[in-house]
């Protein structure tokens, strides 16, 4: 491999004719040392041309990679954060070109660098002054320079600029070559001297091509016994074939039954010529590997042969020879820059990456893989009248930021109520910890929460309990790591014949590369995503984020542009919708559009679901303010009143985007009248449970953003919108937030176990603005009225029940004889109540219940005084449990987290009636713990704390 001066080993960067064969960056000296001073001069019209013909001021944003650097991307010694401009790192302008920019700096002294650390490249990536356009290499990866260790033999080749060309036959390939030092020098092709030179540092020639193939140029220096060489490949391409894939193959991997065979098909239209790379031809360019072209010039396909079934093996496309690029398609992708940040507990055995062989994402295909074993066969998706959905990141739910915890923990959302779950984007994403809106590979999984077999562990186990997996997929944009932007771009933007991306935006709303989605390219390629996570994945149906950016209409910063009625977007969204339905009947197509009512009533009206943002209006009933009309929680208030688009709304008081209710509660709330305050945090948490009682018995589908039911207080900006939170579990140990826990349980039990609550017999009229509300649903099984106090001083309320007679509290179930329907009721600020004119079964009071333990109903007959102590114990003691038996009964117990782990559990074992203790001497860190003691399948759960 050619050891290129401008760019680390591991970065191939290919370019497609020999005639401008530039560095994009070079240095003097050629060969670096730690201590030597050095000019750096940038040239912008190579790489991605991100800067080129830039007016704004240039500056290096640059670090080195040491031998304490454990990735390509793990810079030490960074001179500034990406947007501070240091006078030193800015770049002088030259003259005569301003493409060419200069940099001089001693190499230690710049980067602060002590003797302990052996400096091995130089890091660049190059920006203008406010960071809105950057200069990296062709395929959008860092720029490296190397630097010597010492003054010892080495080789460089300085043109061509580049480690593998195309040619023609009767070409000159001009070469220029030197070494560190004066040593015997010679350059051959294919084996075949073609130039030498004795006793120097220098050696030129004028290669002339004249025979087909692929041919290696190398370049030797000797010096006694040191020897050290540099190379480039040329290749002189075969006629491209042109004939279409075969019939039923499509976009991306086709692998044969038998696992032994791959018909790679890649679609880049308008290229000259590609060839397949990979680990199975080492990474080399070879005729044998270029790609026949379809009848339309738009795909490319090759049929490759002589894989062992169930091997992994990694790939990538080498287009026009300009540069090297994963399949749009993948499945799995290797990233050398942020894989080394995956823990293997969290993704073992990943495939290693062919570092030296080449750069950037690589495609990684495993022919013959034996499928996921599905235990779950007959789920029935919740309808979307009842669906109550839990959104939830994974980074930020998790410490571990796994789906194995994840895993660990559904018993947690499962006893909690919500019947569907949905995750913050997990395809492929720039960089490890993100919200994963940035997505590069939209059919592959991201490694950083774990392996395809696990995530499909995960909806396995969902779906086992009931409850749907729903995906946020982003298809507004792309970032710039995808080969859909890579191979078509112009000065670091979309070009104009970018066959899916649009160069600028038409919206305001777009960030990365904007989708054009009125190109079939685009179509063709959305549709292939949305099929593959459907069937690949069994998930249950999509969130699209940023729907509202579907659109070709030219707007600009006109937000009512965008908003009003668009057709052409709702013929885009509703095929969208086809290609989903066709794929899994009833799958959820959720839109996240905030469009004109006109326009989401036709998605409504075709079973698709639109986001509906109440956090306002919720969040200032629960600070107690005016401005808290409930009424747009309904779908009654957009004048859909048909069961088909009735059940269309999804309503939330908060998701990711939006501040959290409780941290407004304590950083604004009101107060009023006998020290009465929203800003106590027990006070605070009873306004979020009465808010509660005005969300869920709304029918319609909800949704709950992750720890809402907990009263998560840290503000979404704190420290950074996207940045990690803290994952506060030692919450739910808190005596009032568990009691919320436990009221948010309730009310969901409420509104998946009774029809009432999908009936269209309601009034949305009676969630109007006001502090005092009343909200009455009518149906054939029961009639209900809820009301409340949302003001911050004592009122009477008028309920309205609908009628006189016997009504049921649903939280106490205390009856009330109702003799007047216009009394009013006295509530205390913060008070709500629901009632019921049947009596319904008792309000569940949590899956743990921390005074008294939680028993089933046969425990109670086969033991007396389940007991643990000491309670609370030292970590560094043991744990008695103590309980008397009826009769001589099989026994077992187990130890869970407040996450429902299992930390520690006995065998099964039989004993005697009478007095009993077992012992548990597994050592245990401090915090909240669970024991459950199972006699003959009757079980009783006691909670505990380490100390």
């Amino acid at each position: 491999m050619l050891k290129k001066f401008f760019l680390a080993v591991y970065l191939f960067t290919l370019f497609s004719c020999y005639t401008n064969l530039k560095a994009q960056i070079t240095c003097v000296p050629t060969f670096p040392t730690p201590d030597d001073n050095v000019t750096i001069t940038f040239d912008a019209t190579q790489g991605n041309k991100g800067l080129l013909n830039e007016i704004k001021d240039v500056y290096a944003h640059t670090g080195v990679i040491t031998d304490k650097s454990t990735t390509p991307s793990d810079w030490k010694y960074v001179k500034a954060a990406w947007t501070t401009n240091l006078p030193e790192c800015k770049l002088t302008r030259d003259l005569i070109n301003p493409n060419l920019y200069t940099l001089k700096f001693n190499v230690r002294q710049f980067y602060n660098v002590p003797t302990t650390d052996t400096i091995k490249k130089l890091a660049f990536v190059f920006r203008n002054s406010d960071g809105s356009n950057q200069a990296k290499t062709a395929d959008n990866g860092d720029i490296f320079y190397n630097v010597s260790s010492s003054v010892l033999l080495q080789s460089q080749i300085i043109s061509p600029g580049v480690n593998t060309l195309f040619a023609q036959i009767g070409n000159i390939i001009p070469v220029n070559a030197t070494s560190s030092i004066e040593a015997d020098l010679t350059l051959t092709d294919n084996g075949n001297i073609v130039a030498t030179a004795l006793s120097s540092k220098v050696i030129t020639n004028q290669l002339k091509v004249t025979t087909g193939g692929t041919h290696k140029v190398v370049f030797k220096a000797v010096k006694g016994t040191a020897v050290d060489s540099a190379s480039f490949t040329y290749i002189v391409a075969d006629t491209v074939q042109i004939a279409n894939y075969p019939i039923g193959l499509q976009l991306g991997a086709n692998m044969n039954a038998k696992g032994d065979s791959i018909t790679f098909v890649f679609q880049a239209p308008r290229k000259k010529n590609v060839f397949v790379l990979g680990s199975f031809n080492n990474y080399v360019l070879d005729n044998a590997y270029q790609m026949k072209q379809s009848v339309d010039g738009n795909t490319w396909w090759l049929a490759v042969g002589g894989f062992t079934p169930g091997n992994t093996y990694t790939y990538q496309y080498s287009v026009e020879g300009t540069m090297n690029v994963a399949d749009p398609l993948s499945t799995l992708i290797l990233d050398p820059y942020n894989d080394g940040g995956i823990p293997a507990t969290t993704y073992p055995n990943m495939p290693p990456y062919p570092i030296g062989k080449t750069g950037g994402f690589i495609s990684v295909v495993q022919p013959g893989k034996l499928p996921y074993s599905w235990k779950t066969q007959n789920f029935s998706r919740p309808a979307n009248s009842d669906l109550v959905i839990y959104e939830l990141l994974v980074r930020d739910f998790v410490a571990k930021h796994n789906y194995q915890t994840l895993i660990d923990t559904i018993n947690y959302l499962k006893n909690l109520g919500v019947n569907a779950i949905e995750l913050l984007p997990v395809s492929e994403f720039d960089g490890n910890e993100s919200w994963g809106y940035n997505p590069n590979f939209h059919m592959a999984l991201d490694k950083y929460y774990g392996t395809a077999d696990k995530f499909k562990e995960f909806i396995d186990l969902c779906h086992s309990k009931g409850m749907a997996v729903i995906l946020d997929v982003v298809f507004n944009h792309v970032w710039g790591g995808s080969p859909l932007g890579t191979m078509y771009l112009n000065g670091g933007q979309p070009a104009a014949d970018n066959p899916w991306l649009n160069p600028v935006a038409p919206h305001p709303y777009s960030v990365g590369y904007d989708f054009n989605h009125e190109s079939q390219f685009t179509k063709d390629y959305v549709s292939r995503c949305l099929k593959f996570w459907l069937t690949e994945y069994k998930v249950d149906g999509y969130r699209f984020d940023l729907a509202k950016g579907f659109t070709q209409r030219p707007c600009g910063n006109n937000d009512g542009c965008t908003s009003a009625y668009d057709q052409s977007r709702v013929n885009i969204l509703t095929n969208y919708n086809q290609v989903i339905q066709t794929t899994s009947p009833g799958a959820y197509t959720i839109l996240e559009s905030f469009v004109a009512n006109s326009e989401e009533t036709v998605y409504a009206n075709t079973g698709m679901m639109v986001w509906n943002n109440l956090n306002y209006a919720y969040n200032q009933a629960t600070m107690g303010y005016n401005g808290n009309e409930l009424k747009g929680a309904t779908a009654q208030a957009r004048g859909w009143t048909s069961t088909k688009n009735q059940y269309g709304v999804i309503t939330y008081m908060e998701s990711h985007d939006e501040e959290r209710l409780m941290y407004k509660n304590l950083q604004y709330g009101n107060a009023g009248a006998n020290n009465y305050s929203v800003k106590d945090l027990p006070t605070a948490l009873r306004r979020i449970e009465q808010a509660a009682a005005f969300f869920f018995t709304i029918p319609g589908p909800k949704m709950l953003w992750q720890f809402g039911e907990l009263g998560y207080d840290v503000g979404i900006n704190t420290p950074c919108r996207v940045c990690n939170k803290p994952i506060l579990w030692d919450y739910f140990s808190n005596p009032n937030r568990y009691r919320l826990y436990n009221v948010m349980r309730n009310m969901i039990d409420l509104k998946t176990s009774y029809p009432a609550f999908r009936s269209l017999n309601y009034n949305a009229d009676d969630l109007n603005s006001g502090s005092s509300k009343h909200f009455h649903i009518s149906d054939a099984s029961f009639n209900t009225t809820i009301f409340s106090n949302f003001a911050v001083d004592a009122t009477s309320v008028t309920p309205y029940f609908q009628h006189t007679g016997i009504w049921y509290n649903y939280m106490t179930g205390e009856s009330l004889q109702v003799n007047d329907i216009a009394a009013t009721i006295n509530l205390l600020p913060g008070e709500y109540r629901i009632f019921t004119d049947k009596q319904l079964k008792k309000p569940v009071a949590g899956y743990i219940k921390y005074e008294l333990g939680v028993f089933t109903q046969d425990f109670s007959d086969k033991v007396n005084d389940f007991i643990v102590y000491p309670n609370p114990v030292s970590s560094t003691n043991t744990l008695d449990i103590g309980f008397n038996l009826r009769q001589s009964s099989e026994i077992s117990w187990t130890v869970t987290n407040i996450l429902g782990e299992k930390i520690v559990q006995s065998n099964s074992h039989r004993v005697q009636a009478g007095s009993m203790q077992e012992n548990i001497s597994t050592p245990l860190t401090s915090g909240i713990y669970f024991i459950t003691l199972n006699v003959d399948g009757a079980t009783g759960t006691q909670k505990f704390i380490v100390e």
